[in-house]
């Protein structure tokens, strides 16, 4: 009968994973002696065996089953030599049972005198084959001896190599504490280290090291572990054979140091380790190659990069007379040779064939190659070009001032009077007096008159465009078009004294169909700006700055979050002073709400909440006073509007809502626009400018001297791309390279870039539809004659009300917002039907309602009405993105928009400065409601966080039967009473009029989904966003005089212990916001929302409890549902630009 490999006789193979499967845990397994008994059979003399083979099995099976008592039973009937029993593998049943982990049986096979030092057909142990399963409990009675732990099998290998190989932990402490040598190598000389760095067991690895005193055992190919776990790309493993003491320049025996060998593979983290330890990375292999030839030779840019950092020797040929240049040029990597010229590698070396860098590009192909290395050969020009990849030791000299404020609020004029001299000569005030006794009016003036309605193909063939802007002083009158100071006339970083020249006309042959019409009726915006004014001016002693002057004109604000948001700048609101401080109050409110909204908030978050990088804001009131030049004796200073008392309160009462995310100047600065000098108010304006350019300027970073040929450069593209002066991002940095500085890389590009949009030169727009940015080298194109020509009264006259222009009224120049709808664009801007009175009809009875209002946080109002348009247009984008668009089908008016998808219905619009969301549909399309409810308000909420990210959003569900019953003001429930509700865990909710409905009404009657819905209690603060963070750190880092501030939340958090680290950091950072990150991750299961709303009523500070109700989600979706409809594979997320 034939055996089988370790005493199976079902036929099972012998290899740890079988034996793996049997432990000494499972020694009680019951033994069927009937299995053994077979082998035998009763005869005169009592138990007879049948034949040896059949006694062998029996005893192989016993010991694989761990069956002592049967095999004590077995062996003492037949007086059974253990100790010479082999099966035809030559494996003992000590092997077996050693395998298996059976202790007992271990132990009594030794006292039956089996030999633990025989090996099996391979050379194997016993111990070896304990050490392959991690049967460590068997080992006190097979480490006997030195000589025992180190014994190897036919391939030399120890039972620590097994054991690592096999990656048995404690078989592999155990081993290396009975004594086991880890330097010991197999056949192939390779050492445990070697297996654990080819596995990339770094715990294992970590352990061989502590009882390794030689780390740099080699292979038979050359190769220490440092080199295997290089090539194997195994970064811990790595680290640790470095901290302790690995040589990191190691040569194998094809010369290839472990940074060889990580490039070959294109591990950049492995190499970038390694030369930060210090590496030498001008070594050769057998081939001559260095790391320079091969990360060359792989396109591997942040590698040679980092190399070309260390001042080396970057020359470096090899057998082939092959530089790192020359191998660049060869695989066509254009940034590793620009990065290789850069660094000053030689364009003129030549290989053993006497061909250069330059040659060996055509020969490839590379004509983009040869032409750059054309241009650096000779050594002037390339220094030339290294120069201007450097950074200046002067700060930029230029940055944005953007200036906002309604119609008529004397911004411009402002403006003028920051331009001129602080002492004004007498002929000037002569000038500026005559000129405001024939201008009419301080705010409102009149100008040139347009007749006939503006054409937007009037740029068409017109080199000699003629049409003027008014040069007189209303308010929004000044376009800068005519007017921008060039930027070679004043260079962003020359001496901020450099006389500034005449400014030129930039663009000749714009259209501009949008200036000044005739008539004073400010009431229209008929003569004041549209869009946004964009001028380079030099201020009396201030500086120079891009003046982004914002139009107050409402339609153009959808558009200005693409402008705003940017802290790199200053910002000035400005506000005309009048007899009612309340409407002053309510504009600023308007504006700072605006500018609050568009601020991406940043962290860390501060003391009381102050955000990282807030934005510099300075409040400006104008009025005109009495006028004194026409006094011939002096006359004192006029007064303002308001009184010092009323301005005091009204910035005491801003600064408090709005210091966390804005540096507000804490005066109200009153500027006289009537005066001929600077009153106190201009000169306070004056300082607060001159302070907060130094302090923006001082933390940018040092500009490139590539900056100014890039600003000649783009002069220059600006005359060839007059008719639409856009480009993309990938052609831009194809320019840059190709046309101004051919060592300019991606990276040289970027940050000119950033720095062009610092001072005002550019535009940087991203379509993340297309995948595409956008690079507008004129901002006063886009926003003067664009913006201005697309938001003026004279192109709405031209609209249908539908807001859908042909192709004809609008070529596609500004997709950002618009959507195409086949063959028209929508501007929901313009459109000015209003919905028709049966858009809504009760004839519903049998659907099922609800619906929601999205409401911007309190104190952020006024937010909603800028974005409806770009909701609609999100709308539409994701109408377009419908698989079967026949099923489904928008309408919109103004203000409102109403969607089909199937049976259902929705209906969105604008109420006062909410989003109302209503959903019907038939009682069996219940789940299929819900979703489609939910999707449309993500839309509408993502949308609003893509325009304004800094505000805060709640929803309040409306009350289904209210709804159902067609109610004008229906109730609704706030985010409170559901959170609430959540918290009391009832399932009955009220209403705002004091009504009770159950809380699945507002799910549309469907326990499916409810049941899907994570509550907002159980969301953990991990995910609470910045702004909520912000607003808890301002409730709760002030000391309070009861002490319920962070201090007790500290304590009620069990957190005490944190107290002292949390204190050190001072005011830098919010004591509050550490304690609630901490808590997040040492009680990750028990920091929720309802265990933190829960400890805040405990300590009474049901206000901070109300706002946390108010800022978290009220729910999520636990997963994604099984229920497909349409609406849930087409309604998507528009994240784009539009």
């Amino acid at each position: 009968m034939r055996l089988i490999r370790g005493g199976s006789l079902h036929g099972h193979s012998s290899s740890s994973s079988y034996y793996s499967s049997n432990s000494a845990e499972n020694s009680s397994i019951s033994f069927n002696s009937a299995e053994i008994n077979n082998y035998f059979y009763e005869g005169r003399g009592g138990l007879m065996y049948l034949n040896n083979d059949s006694v062998a099995s029996a005893i192989f099976l016993a010991c694989e089953r761990g069956a002592l008592p049967e095999l004590r039973q077995f062996v003492s009937s037949c007086f059974i030599e253990l100790a010479h029993l082999k099966n035809e593998l030559e494996e003992t049943p000590l092997h077996v049972a050693s395998g298996n982990g059976f202790e007992e049986l271990v132990h009594f096979l030794l006292k039956c005198g089996c030999n633990p030092n025989i090996g099996d057909g391979q050379g194997d142990t016993p111990l070896i084959w304990a050490a392959r399963n991690g049967h460590t409990n068997v080992f006190k009675y097979l480490l006997k001896s030195i000589e025992m732990v180190n014994a190897t099998n036919k391939n030399q290998e120890t039972a620590l190599h097994i054991a690592t190989r096999y990656t048995q932990g404690k078989a592999v402490l155990a081993l290396l504490e009975a004594g086991a040598d880890p330097h010991l190598m197999d056949k192939h000389l390779e050492t445990s280290l070697h297996i654990a760095a080819w596995d990339g067991q770094n715990g294992l690895l970590d352990l061989l090291c502590r009882f390794s005193h030689f780390l740099d055992i080699q292979n038979s190919d050359g190769d220490s572990a440092l080199h295997i776990a290089a090539i194997r790309g195994h970064l811990e493993c790595l680290e640790s054979l470095l901290e302790n003491g690995a040589q990191v320049d190691l040569q194998n025996q094809s010369g290839q140091t472990a940074l060889h060998m990580a490039l070959s593979r294109g591990h950049v983290d492995i190499a970038i380790l390694l030369l930060g330890r210090g590496c030498n990375s001008t070594i050769q292999d057998q081939n001559g190659d260095t790391p320079l030839h091969l990360a060359a030779e792989k396109g591997l840019f942040t590698i040679a990069q980092t190399i070309c950092q260390l001042n080396i020797p970057i020359d470096i040929q090899n057998s082939q007379g092959l530089s790192p240049l020359h191998v660049a040029a060869r695989f066509g990597s254009i940034e590793i040779v620009r990065c290789l010229c850069l660094a000053g590698a030689n364009v003129h070396l030549k290989t053993n064939d006497g061909m250069t860098a330059e040659i060996v590009a055509l020969a490839q192909e590379h004509k983009h190659i040869a032409v750059l290395l054309g241009k650096v050969k000779q050594e002037k020009e390339r220094q030339k070009f290294v120069e201007q990849l450097t950074t200046l030791d002067i700060p930029l000299n230029r940055i944005k001032l953007k200036v906002f404020g309604s119609q008529g609020a004397g911004k411009t004029r402002l403006i003028q009077a920051l331009q001129r001299p602080s002492s004004a000569s007498s002929l000037n005030s002569l000038v500026e007096s005559v000129s405001r006794r024939f201008s009419g009016s301080l705010f409102l003036s009149s100008s040139t008159t347009q007749t006939g309605p503006p054409s937007v193909h009037s740029n068409k063939g017109n080199q000699n465009n003629d049409c003027a802007f008014s040069s007189s002083t209303s308010d929004e009158g000044i376009h800068s078009a005519t007017s921008s100071t060039s930027s070679t006339s004043s260079s962003a970083i020359n001496s901020q004294q450099q006389q500034q020249l005449p400014p030129p006309n930039r663009h000749k042959t714009w259209p501009y169909s949008n200036n000044t019409i005739s008539g004073n009726n400010n009431k229209e915006f008929k003569n004041g700006q549209q869009g946004i004014d964009i001028q380079n001016m030099s201020f009396t002693e201030c500086g120079e700055f891009s003046v982004w002057n914002f139009s107050g004109h409402e339609p153009s604000h959808i558009c200005y979050d693409h402008f705003v948001g940017n802290t790199d700048c200053v910002h000035l609101v400005v506000t005309r002073c009048s007899d009612d401080p309340q409407d002053e109050y309510k504009e600023l409110l308007y504006w700072l709400n605006f500018l609050k909204g568009r601020v991406t908030p940043t962290e860390p978050i501060g003391h009381c909440g102050l955000m990282a990088r807030r934005a510099v804001v300075a409040i400006v009131g104008t009025f005109c006073g009495t006028d004194s030049s026409s006094s011939s004796s002096p006359s004192s200073p006029s007064q303002p509007p308001i009184t010092l008392n009323e301005a005091e309160a009204m910035m005491k009462t801003l600064k408090m809502r709005f210091e966390t995310h804005f540096e507000i100047h804490p005066q109200l600065l009153l500027v006289d626009l009537s005066a001929q000098t600077d009153c106190k108010g201009l000169k306070e304006l004056r300082n607060f400018l001159v302070k907060s350019r130094e302090s923006i300027l001082q933390r940018l970073q040092r500009p490139l001297r590539l900056l100014d040929p890039a600003l000649f450069f783009l002069e220059q593209l600006r005359e060839k791309y007059s008719q639409f002066p856009c480009v993309t991002w990938n052609y831009f940095t194809y320019l840059i390279p190709s046309e101004v500085n051919p060592l300019a890389s991606d990276g040289h590009c970027r940050q000119l870039i950033q720095q062009l949009q610092l001072i005002g030169e550019v535009v940087y727009l991203r379509d993340e539809c297309k995948e595409l940015d956008y690079i507008v080298i004129s901002p006063e194109w886009l926003g003067t004659h664009l913006l201005g020509t697309l938001f003026s009264n004279q192109f709405a006259q031209t609209n249908r009300t539908n807001g859908r222009l042909m192709f004809e009224d609008f070529a596609a120049a500004f997709p950002e917002i618009c959507s195409l709808v086949e063959p028209d664009f929508e501007f929901p801007a313009f459109i000015t039907c209003n919905p028709p009175i049966d858009i809504w009809q009760p004839n519903r009875p049998q659907f099922l309602y609800a619906g929601l209002r999205i409401k911007p946080a309190r104190g952020m109002e006024q937010t909603m009405q800028a974005i409806f348009p770009r909701i609609q247009v999100s709308m539409r984008k994701s109408m377009q993105d419908f698989q079967d668009s026949l099923d489904a089908e928008l309408l919109q008016w103004k203000g409102c928009s109403k969607m089909l998808s199937g049976k259902m219905e929705a209906l969105v619009r604008l109420i006062g400065d909410s989003v109302e969301v209503q959903i019907r549909g038939p009682s069996s399309m219940s789940n299929s409601a819900i979703y489609f409810l939910e999707d449309l308000t993500n839309l509408v909420e993502q949308t609003a966080a893509e325009v304004a990210p800094g505000i805060s959003i709640e929803r309040h569900f409306l009350s289904p039967k209210h709804l159902k019953e067609h109610r004008t003001n229906p109730a609704s429930f706030t985010p409170e009473v559901i959170m609430e509700m959540q918290l009391n865990e009832s399932l009955i909710i009220e209403n705002s009029d004091g009504e009770q409905e159950e809380f699945t009404d507002v799910c549309f009657g469907s326990t499916e989904v409810a049941g899907l819905l994570s509550l907002g209690i159980d969301i953990s603060v991990a995910q609470l966003q910045p702004c909520t963070r912000s607003e808890l750190a301002a409730l709760l880092d002030p000391s309070d005089p009861m002490g319920r501030d962070w201090s007790i939340l500290a304590v009620r958090l069990n957190l005490a212990e944190a107290l002292p680290s949390v204190d050190s950091t001072g005011q830098s950072l919010s004591r509050t916001d550490q304690l609630l990150a901490e808590w997040a991750i040492t009680t990750a299961g028990n920091a929720s929302i309802g265990r933190l709303a829960t400890i805040l009523s405990e300590m009474g500070r049901d206000d901070v409890k109300q706002l946390l109700f108010r800022r978290v989600p009220l729910y999520l979706f636990n997963s994604t549902p099984q229920i497909i409809t349409q609406t849930e594979n087409n309604i998507v997320n528009n994240n784009e630009i539009i």
